[in-house]
């Protein structure tokens, strides 16, 4: 496939009101699907007048922001569209497969596009249906008017003093996180919750494509792949005994990721997330996410995940018990997630969780197979990134290894 066609698929996925849940868009990639979604787990997030946790039957004061956004109440985030990739319907129906790949994206992306070419080849290579799954506030999960607004944020960013690597495209996920880096956890917990009832809706047997008892493996890239790993870890209703996770840029240490990036955050919120999840994470902090921290099962492992050297024997006692069904892909050129950092994390500082990591030489973090530099990378991120004829053999080994490793 060549760009135009991906291009097409793109524009397909963005026209949310033209969907059904049973009508497929047939494309050279295959059938492919525009899902509804209804999260059910938007209270956890910003902006509540109270917050009670009924599993430990406790309750928190609200927590207002202050800058007019009320998060918990955002229906882009609650109510929205997820893509499935399948192959083409043949005559007699639908056939519901046993097994699935939801693919995760990165911090602060806007679009599918980049992640077309992967979708559609792991379906290729593993003939099954890939899932595309937005997390909270990415993709269509945003509020339209940051959209209008991004060029005003950007100036104000710019205004700051001594606030590095401000840039249109990190304008507005710096604003929100510097002004309240709480949202980075709130958020990654929706995701969870999210991803734990679409594998709820799975095994009730009331997902159109998949049966009952389907495997769902996950390919997390960066941001994704925390999630990806977290879901492994946890697995408190057995959802994931049998998944497979294949971890590509992602799950280093909090406190050795590098997120100032014209394409993620500038200097200013990537310090707050520091701050606050690595220098002050048992003080700046508020009850309820400490509540998180300590007896919720995704809060323990988000704050196993920030390189404390007092959670690290808990990570890699778990790692050492699921390891055999992750792949860690790590590139190394990149500045995000580091290759040695990754290596720590997921097969631990002795080397002895068993989990198999293969090192590629990639470019950019954020678009590994196309762009070197940050030179045009905005030209590239909407044409180059869809060329498939530029990925080359990387991409290539990529997705075999990948298939592979799911095809266990």
């Amino acid at each position: 496939m060549n760009s135009s066609d991906y291009i097409g698929i793109d524009k397909a996925i963005r026209r949310q009101g033209a969907w059904s849940d049973s009508q497929p868009v047939s494309c050279a990639a295959g059938d492919l699907y525009n899902l509804a979604f209804v999260s059910g787990n938007a209270g956890c997030l910003l902006g509540g007048a109270r917050y009670d946790c009924p599993d430990h039957g406790v309750t928190f004061d609200g927590e207002a922001t202050d800058d007019d956004v009320i998060d918990c109440c955002i229906q882009e985030n609650i109510q929205f569209r997820y893509p499935l990739l399948r192959e083409p319907t043949r005559p007699g129906g639908l056939r519901r497969h046993d097994r699935a790949i939801i693919l995760l994206h990165g911090l602060n992306e806007r679009s599918f596009a980049k992640y077309l070419p992967w979708a559609h080849q792991l379906r290729q290579r593993t003939g099954t249906p890939v899932v595309l799954f937005p997390l909270a506030f990415h993709m269509n999960r945003v509020l339209p008017a940051w959209a209008t607004e991004q060029k005003r944020i950007y100036l104000r960013r710019s205004a700051l003093v001594d606030n590095d690597g401000t840039h249109r495209f990190n304008a507005t996920l710096s604003e929100r996180l510097d002004n309240h880096p709480e949202r980075f956890f709130w958020g990654a917990v929706q995701s969870y919750l999210d991803l734990r009832d679409l594998a709820r809706q799975i095994r009730s047997g009331r997902h159109l494509h998949l049966s009952r008892d389907a495997r769902v493996d996950f390919l997390g890239y960066s941001a994704g792949g925390y999630i990806s790993l977290i879901l492994l870890l946890e697995d408190a209703e057995g959802l994931f005994t049998a998944s497979r996770a294949v971890i590509f840029g992602s799950s280093v240490p909090t406190r050795d990721l590098n997120l100032l990036s014209p394409l993620i955050l500038d200097s200013a919120a990537e310090a707050a997330i520091t701050r606050m999840y690595v220098r002050r994470i048992d003080s700046l902090p508020g009850a309820r996410m400490q509540h998180w921290f300590q007896n919720h099962g995704e809060g323990k492992w988000v704050r196993a995940l920030s390189g404390l050297m007092a959670d690290r024997s808990l990570l890699e006692q778990r790692l050492r018990q699921i390891g055999a069904r992750i792949l860690g892909i790590a590139n190394t050129n990149d500045d995000v997630a580091p290759v040695g950092a990754m290596l720590n994390s997921l097969q631990g500082l002795r080397r002895d969780t068993g989990i198999r990591v293969a090192e590629f030489d990639l470019g950019l973090h954020e678009s590994p197979f196309v762009s070197g530099d940050y030179a045009n990378f905005s030209r590239r991120l909407v044409t180059e990134v869809l060329d498939e004829a530029r990925y080359g053999e990387a991409f290539d080994e990529f997705v075999r290894i990948s298939a592979e490793h799911f095809a266990a």
